[in-house]
């Protein structure tokens, strides 16, 4: 069984997780961050980065998604993004998941089976799948951990779900009574806390649904409150995904909703129910036409403008009695930056990039020197050491607090050039492990592109899955207007540029 000096070296991520924003507000994750880089400092780990949700539960397994942190880890070291020998330090094994051992078992045991470190900092444990293999007890005291705190976690929800129910409860004889309204967390942006009543924003809420009974979508409607200057409910510009909270919001018609339970009538109404309910059906309308037939798409998610970072989404206009496509920065659509950056054409990108695929998944070429590097740097740090030996012994046999303190700090500066040293050992490692992994499924995916260009025309949503395995990020550049460029980030972790001419065309 591995013991913690025997990761010394090694580089280190830790992870840290908390469930709500009353512990966000704690210690939490200063708490979490000084037990990560207290065990690095004691047992000589790289403590290269840290991962964060914050507010994200594990009970429900939240944190094991792809949109969190750990979930998005977890993916990156099973596709090879991260290397297998990282370690991962968590406080304890309640930080990975909270979901029942049956359940997060499995999901341990694979993230394990690449070949991952996982450590424990509250017990030091160290978690290997070959200590699980060969040691029964690791298991157990494994699942036992698991189960407590699953168990835990249970009883606390069963707790907070009566507590919601006794909230509601007291809400609605409120309402019947017309008595004192129970203090919530988060009132509608036009509604008054301290009276209940409609504020001076309740015009600009009904003007959200009258746009959305005319028929403008969501993104519409963000772009129209934005040009005519009106603010969000935080004050700043408007984004697609609060106006959705609007129109989603019982509240708009008088409905509390707390954990489920309804209170009809809490609030003064801004439109009826039958309205609300209207709205809501002309929306999942949209969205339904909108998901019928061919995935549009091949690239959703995954593009973004390489002049102010925000997402670009594909929009459609019609010209000269056809329709075309089109992305188009979403910072400039709804206003939300003074980004400037032109449409490009989809149909011309998605041939190109395409036909690129194959090509842009080939390894970049390397000096094949990193093994030579490595050994060269092994045969410093082995020097810096022996240095670094002398000096301690020199402030043991100092016999002034000077002399003592200058060899002390040349221990430390002597300490520092090492973990530098090492720092580099660890890259050039990667970058030789990177590559020759890369260079090994480079048929896989000449046979990917293959199979991309059959999708494209027979099964769009296939096809859009294939592209998102093995591209993590696509930015958009314009450097003139006759000069386009799209930078392509590989989920292998290289880069590609391609230049497109001035019409969105390749060149």
């Amino acid at each position: 069984m591995l013991q913690p000096r025997d990761l010394k070296g090694r580089n280190a991520i830790s992870y840290a997780r908390w469930s709500s924003g009353k512990q966000a507000q704690g210690d939490s994750l200063a708490r979490q961050t000084k037990n990560a880089e207290t065990f690095c400092s004691t047992f000589g780990l790289i403590l290269d980065r840290q991962l964060v949700d914050d507010g994200v539960s594990a009970f429900k397994g939240g944190n094991l998604d792809l949109e969190a942190s750990l979930g998005t880890f977890i993916a990156d070291v099973k596709a090879g993004v991260i290397p297998s020998d990282t370690v991962l330090l968590l406080e304890n094994l309640d930080r990975f998941s909270r979901i029942h051992p049956m359940d997060a078992q499995p999901v341990l045991s694979e993230l394990l089976k690449t070949g991952l470190t996982l450590v424990t900092l509250q017990d030091q444990r160290v978690h290997t799948y070959t200590d699980y293999r060969a040691n029964f007890a690791s298991l157990m005291m494994s699942l036992m951990s698991m189960q407590a705190a699953y168990e835990y976690s249970a009883k606390l929800s069963h707790r907070v779900g009566e507590a919601w129910s006794r909230k509601a409860e007291k809400a609605r004889a409120a309402v019947a009574s017309g008595g004192t309204r129970i203090k919530v967390a988060k009132v509608p942006f036009w509604i008054d806390r301290e009276t209940n009543e409609l504020n001076g924003r309740a015009d600009d809420a009904r003007l959200i649904f009258e746009l959305a009974k005319e028929g403008h979508g969501q993104q519409t409607i963000t772009q129209m409150l934005n040009t005519r200057g009106i603010p969000s409910p935080s004050g700043k510009t408007w984004a697609q995904a609060v106006v959705g909270e609007v129109l989603r919001s019982p509240a708009a018609y008088g409905c509390l909703v707390l954990k489920g339970e309804e209170v009809p009538g809490y609030f003064p109404t801004l439109i009826s129910e039958t309205e609300w309910l209207a709205t809501r059906q002309r929306t999942k309308a949209r969205r339904h036409s909108r998901q019928v037939g061919r995935t549009s798409n091949l690239f959703s998610r995954m593009v973004h403008c390489g002049h102010c970072g925000s997402p670009m989404v594909l929009t459609s206009s019609k010209k000269g009695g056809m329709s075309w496509g089109y992305f188009t920065c979403t910072g400039k659509t709804f206003k939300r930056t003074e980004c400037t950056a032109p449409n490009w054409r989809y149909d011309q990108f998605e041939q190109e990039m395409i036909d690129r695929i194959g090509f842009l998944a080939v390894p970049i070429p390397q000096d094949q020197t990193g093994p030579d590097l490595s050994r060269e740097l092994e045969e410093t740090i082995g020097a810096l050491e022996a240095k670094r030996e002398n000096a301690l012994a020199g402030a043991l046999d100092a016999e002034t607090a000077e002399t003592r303190k200058a060899f002390s700090g040349k221990a430390d500066e002597l300490t520092r050039q090492i973990e530098a040293k090492r720092r580099e050992i660890v890259v050039i490692r990667e970058n030789d492990a990177r590559y020759r992994e890369s260079a090994a499924a480079v048929v896989d995916f000449e046979m990917d592109q293959e199979e991309i260009k059959r999708l494209a025309e027979e099964d769009r949503k296939g096809a859009q899955g294939l592209i998102s395995s093995l591209v993590q990020r696509i930015d958009l550049e314009s450097d003139s207007k006759t000069l386009r460029r799209a930078v392509v980030t590989m989920r292998s972790g290289y880069s590609h540029s391609l230049v497109f001419d001035s019409t969105g065309e390749p060149g």
